[in-house]
Order: structure tokens, then C-alpha cells, then sequence
């Protein structure tokens, strides 16, 4: 089906106003719960949030299967729907969760458009910011509105994102000293500004082992549309939207730049 990508990001801007930012910085404990941890938080905004975007979004394409973060939350088997055919709208409605809790300014929100297994668009909205990045199969990408050219591979260090704290051995003990001995990392502490960054250069890339579609999926899609790279280290498989955890994922918006850190964490 074609979308418009300009009537999603209205939708998504305005429901961002109307229940996200009027939030930031005025939670209360009440508006704040957790779900496998106590660093694990939803809050009043992520929940209000998901419930008008799965409203607006069947709207626009009915026929489409909602899949929300914190839907997912409340009953797992909704994620085996990922497995069979068909479209697919996949949300996190408020990404970062724990800076928006905490009152640091860097929260999102992601969706992304899948159809039979291929992600077809993507939006990640800069909420503090009031900025998109946007994503469409073939058509490239945007950062406010302008198109992302290709990523120049770096003969200088690489900056990258880890997230090996859920990886498998014996991946983790094979990876982790190479990362550390040849590259400058840092966690990622929301997918949204992550991949933003990765997109415009600010990060060389990032290697992952929970890999949830709502926190991948759009990002992805934007940076394979401007040359960029994502696979497996453990098969060398490239990136679907489904959900893996414990698997070595390595996502760079240059070619070159992710097979020179493939080469150097794989010897």
C-alpha cells in the first residue's frame, strides 16, 4: 500500500504534543511503572502514546497489524504474528524512556511499515527536537526534510555504540576485547537519537545483542537507503524485522566503516 510519509509524521508530531511532551519533566510516581526491572520503565506517555498511534495508524492503513512496545509488554505471543505474511506497524512509542523519566532530553519516537518480511518505511521523530528522520524502500532518506547523502568510510578511529551485556557466548568473549583494545564505545542509552547520530556521521557504528523491530526496524531501513550496512556476525546474515536476542548484530551507516570493524573484532 502507498503512505504517505508526510500525513504519518503529522500524526505522529501531533500525538507526540498532546501526549508526550506535556509529560516531560511533570511525572509524577503515579505516571511511572516498571516492567522486568526497576530500570525498566512505562509511563502514562508511552501508554497514551501507543494507544491514539495504533488508532491513527489502523486508520490510515487498516488492514495492517499494530505492534507496540508496550502491547508486546502486556502479552509476548503478539510478537509471533511478526512470523507470517502480511503488513505490519510496528511502534515504540516513547523511546528512551529512562531520559524521559529521568528529564534527559533525548526521547523518541519510532515506526516503522513492514510488509511480508521487508521493512518498507521508516520514522524516527526527535521529540525534544522536534526533528524526523524518514525512511522509504528505494526513495533513500530525510533529516528535516533534506536528503541524507552516502557515508564517507573513516581512515581515522571509529565511534561506535555497544550492547553486549545479552550476547551469547562464546560471541561475547570473542567480541569484547577486540571492541575494547580498537574502538572508542559508548551504551546506547535510546534507539531514536542512536541512529540519528549514526545517520549523520555522529557514530561509526553499532554492534547490538537485543534486538527488539521497534528500536531497529526504522533505523535500519534509513541507513541501508544511504549505503550503510546490517548483519549477523554469527552467520552473516543481513538484518529482518523480527525480534533475535543474544546474536551479534552489526549496523553501520558506511560500507566500508562496518567491514573494517567486522574485521577487526573477527580477526
Amino acid at each position: 500500500m502507498i503512505i504517505d510519509p508526510e500525513k504519518i509524521s503529522k500524526l505522529i508530531a501531533d500525538i507526540a504534543a498532546e501526549e508526550i511532551m506535556p509529560r516531560y519533566g511533570k511525572l509524577t510516581d503515579a505516571d511511572i511503572d516498571t516492567k522486568t526491572g526497576p530500570n525498566d520503565f512505562v509511563t502514562k506517555a508511552d501508554r497514551a502514546a501507543e494507544e491514539k498511534l495504533k488508532i491513527g495508524l489502523s486508520d490510515i492503513y487498516p488492514g495492517a497489524i499494530f505492534i507496540g512496545e508496550e502491547g508486546v509488554a502486556a502479552d509476548p505471543s503478539v510478537l509471533d504474528k511478526l512470523e507470517g505474511d502480511g503488513a505490519f506497524w510496528i511502534v515504540d512509542p516513547v523511546d528512551g524512556t529512562r531520559n524521559f523519566v529521568q528529564g534527559r532530553p533525548e526521547f523518541g519516537v519510532i515506526v516503522a511499515l513492514v510488509e511480508n518480511h521487508e521493512t518498507r518505511a521508516g520514522w524516527i521523530y526527535a521529540v525534544p527536537d522536534d526533528a524526523f528522520a524518514i525512511g522509504s524502500k528505494g526513495d533513500g532518506a530525510t533529516w528535516r526534510g533534506e536528503a541524507m547523502s552516502p557515508l564517507q568510510s573513516s581512515d581515522g578511529p571509529l565511534r561506535g555504540y555497544r550492547g553486549l551485556g545479552n550476547m551469547k557466548e562464546p560471541w561475547k568473549s570473542r567480541l569484547t576485547p577486540g571492541l575494547r583494545a580498537a574502538f572508542e564505545t559508548e551504551p546506547s542509552r535510546c534507539a531514536a537519537y542512536s541512529y540519528i547520530k549514526l545517520l549523520r556521521g555522529a557514530r561509526d557504528f553499532a554492534l547490538s545483542s537485543r534486538c527488539h523491530p521497534w528500536d531497529h526496524a526504522a533505523g535500519i531501513l534509513m541507513l541501508t537507503e544511504i549505503g550503510g550496512r546490517a548483519e549477523y556476525l554469527d552467520d552473516g546474515a543481513a538484518y529482518t524485522p523480527r525480534p533475535s536476542f543474544g546474536r551479534p548484530l552489526l549496523v553501520s551507516g558506511s560500507d566500508g566503516n562496518w567491514t573494517r570493524v567486522c574485521d577487526t573484532l573477527l580477526g
